[in-house]
């Protein structure tokens, strides 16, 4: 990409709810059928981390992917499930994201080099994601991301999960709340701990020429 500063990618797990209605997940990882064609493409914990990490995937799974990042920091692939959504399914998606952490980490072969972020997963059920919270504590990562969030539910439950997720990660370590661009949201967020942001909100702002 020929850019000389910090770079951070994501593992492409959000489009597990932006493509649902494309996407089958399993243990495995998360197979996208393409709306072009049909033709099907799998990526797993592995897929994932080799694409950001700078090594070769596999081009029958993953067209393009020897196209490779090399990102400062990359994120592990997440069972990520709409904010919205509770019962059985948030719970699998949240000792699912704890599995295939430790997948990413052994596939990771740049530690020293590229630094491996970890996601909270657990919705909006505390007990959920305390339970992520403590998993991906114990695996002592670099830094830790918050995620499933930003997705329709009310301020005041957003704000809730922030504040359980911010008190309990490390303060010595970065926290990334995911998918916020609001200005409210950041001011508030960053008053609850956090450090880091994404949101397509500024690219998207200006794709549709909206100031």
């Amino acid at each position: 990409m020929d850019w000389p500063r910090g770079l951070l990618t994501d593992s492409g797990g959000f489009q597990m709810v932006s493509l649902l209605h494309l996407a089958d997940i399993t243990e495995r990882g998360v197979e996208f059928q393409s709306p072009v064609d049909g033709s099907r493409m799998l990526l797993t914990p592995e897929e994932s981390i080799a694409i950001q990490v700078n090594l070769q995937a596999t081009p029958t799974q993953l067209p393009g992917a020897q196209n490779k990042i090399g990102a400062d920091i990359i994120m592990a692939l997440d069972d990520v499930v709409s904010s919205l959504v509770s019962g059985p399914r948030i719970e699998e998606a949240t000792h699912r994201t704890l599995r295939w952490m430790d997948r990413c980490m052994q596939a990771h072969s740049r530690p020293h080099d590229q630094n491996l972020f970890g996601i909270v997963q657990g919705g909006l059920d505390p007990t959920l994601r305390d339970i992520c919270l403590k998993g991906l504590i114990q695996r002592d990562l670099p830094g830790y991301a918050i995620g499933g969030l930003a997705g329709g539910e009310d301020k005041d439950a957003f704000w809730r999960v922030v504040a359980q997720c911010t008190a309990a990660l490390p303060a010595n370590k970065p926290r990334y709340v995911m998918g916020v661009g609001y200005p409210l949201d950041i001011v508030v967020c960053s008053a609850l701990g956090a450090d880091m942001y994404d949101c397509v909100y500024p690219t998207r702002t200006a794709r549709f020429a909206r100031l």
